[in-house]
């Protein structure tokens, strides 16, 4: 129903590890990589799903990402490596989100079954009973779209923070390198300046290398921290503790998925609007609001009577509010309905009626939120697999570069230049990973606010 707002705040400061390399920029001017985006949740059944990208996954290929200095494969019988569909299906098996609102449909379908048992007697006491039980019914089709609303969010926050682990695992190993690589130059470089011809070698050069070593060490803790905070993350989404579920992510690279040339935004928006549970949600609720206009005129001689909202917390679902700071993303509508309304009949129906029409007003607002959300992901989904592009293109000139530089190293009298380059190199590198990530949580994007309409063909799952 609204703009997405990040279940993970507090994951971000540890997930930066995309720009692993920054630090170093003493050596060298490339650009830096962009941190980790917060995005939201969502996903519902309807019209036909498009499937967005290649249809197996493209994984970045082992000379592209440099593998774990200690990395082995577990034995058998150690901790289990998980797919990101198992990771899936044991947080929409655990997840209490979900369990709670199961249970909160499962109480709304036992409150329409007690209102349907009610004969005419009941109706002779309570002539509004008939409107009410009609009322109870947009209630289960409210609840059953709540349901789809966190079963889509559940699947959301999974990928998202899967993929998370396996980024910040590849930007560590990639940081791993660079301080592997800078250690090697700076050992060589104070031989050289014990040497009775240091050449272009200096205390001050030396400094500067010391420097940017120690900052490559301090991004691969970053990346490491960041991996830990991912991992924390990823096991609450799935409801499970480490202590009794341990496992670790199976995917040991970030795959490449590739763009949907078809794939076009008034598709994303056709598919947005016609299977987001919000806005069934929305829909069932302007259902009860009219109802309750009828309702009110089928009691007559009291001058106090109860509204479906004594019955129901319109409150239940929290409205995010708009922003209008640096960031602007417009807000809802709460919906507004008393316990009771007084006054005779016509006085009881004519504010109803008020109520409904703002209904109608929260539905539209609710709509059109829907709408901008879904151009704003195909937006983003498009700027990302552009800059994906881009990224591999930095990526094939740095790797070049470290290859000429190491392949000349011994006549360059200049070694702080060899280190620059390596530093060029490798942030060429960690940006190429940022731009695959970021590639990933725009298609993860697309996938919940087209409610599934879009699904992208994320390996293993």
């Amino acid at each position: 129903m609204l703009l997405p707002v990040s279940h993970f705040r507090h994951v971000r400061t540890g997930l930066r590890a995309g720009v692993v390399l920054t630090g170093l920029s003493i050596f060298a001017d490339a650009g830096r990589g962009q941190s980790p985006a917060p995005t939201a949740p969502t996903v519902t059944p309807r019209a036909t799903a498009h499937v967005y990208g290649v249809p197996k996954g493209t994984l970045i290929s082992a000379d592209v990402l440099s593998p774990a200095p200690n990395g082995t494969a577990p034995a058998v019988g150690e901790i289990p490596e998980l797919t990101l569909g198992e990771c899936l299906a044991v947080a929409i098996d655990r997840q209490p989100s979900l369990k709670a609102v199961q249970a909160s449909q499962q109480a709304t379908r036992t409150g329409l079954q007690a209102l349907n048992n009610i004969g005419r007697i009941g109706e002779l006491i309570r002539p509004d009973l008939p409107i009410r039980k009609q009322q109870a019914c947009r209630g289960v089709t409210a609840a059953a779209a709540d349901v789809q609303k966190i079963h889509n969010e559940v699947v959301y926050d999974v990928t998202r923070l899967y993929y998370t682990v396996v980024y910040t695992r590849q930007q560590e190993q990639v940081a791993n390198e660079v301080v592997q690589n800078l250690e090697a130059l700076v050992k060589v470089a104070e031989e050289i300046l014990k040497s009775p011809m240091p050449g272009e070698m200096n205390a001050l050069k030396l400094a500067a290398m010391k420097i940017g070593m120690a900052e490559a060490r301090q991004a691969r803790l970053t990346a490491q921290n960041g991996q830990r905070q991912a991992l924390a993350a990823l096991r609450e989404a799935m409801a499970v503790e480490e202590s009794t579920f341990p496992f670790k992510v199976k995917d040991a690279e970030l795959p490449l998925m590739g763009p949907a040339a078809t794939l076009t935004k008034e598709e994303v928006v056709a598919q947005a609007l016609g299977r987001r549970p919000e806005l069934s949600l929305a829909a069932a609720g302007v259902d009860a609001f009219r109802l309750e206009v009828y309702a009110q005129a089928k009691v007559r001689g009291k001058r106090a009577v109860p509204t479906f909202g004594s019955g129901s917390d319109l409150h239940a679902h929290p409205v995010p509010q708009s922003v209008r700071d640096k960031d602007y993303r417009p807000g809802a509508i709460e919906p507004e309905m008393p316990n009771q309304l007084v006054g005779d009949s016509v006085e009881r129906q004519n504010r109803a009626n008020w109520y409904r029409m703002r209904a109608e007003s929260v539905f539209e607002k609710a709509r059109n939120l829907v709408n901008l959300e879904a151009e704003n992901a195909f937006n983003s989904a498009d700027y990302a697999a552009a800059k994906l592009v881009e990224a591999k293109f930095k990526f094939d000139q740095g790797t070049n570069l470290a290859d000429l530089t190491r392949q000349t190293a011994e006549n360059i009298k200049a070694k702080d230049q060899i280190l620059q380059n390596e530093v060029i190199a490798a942030r060429a590198k960690s940006d190429y990973i940022e731009a695959a990530y970021q590639h990933l949580l725009a298609l993860a994007a697309l996938e919940r606010v087209t409610a599934g309409g879009v699904k992208p063909a994320f390996p293993g799952r």
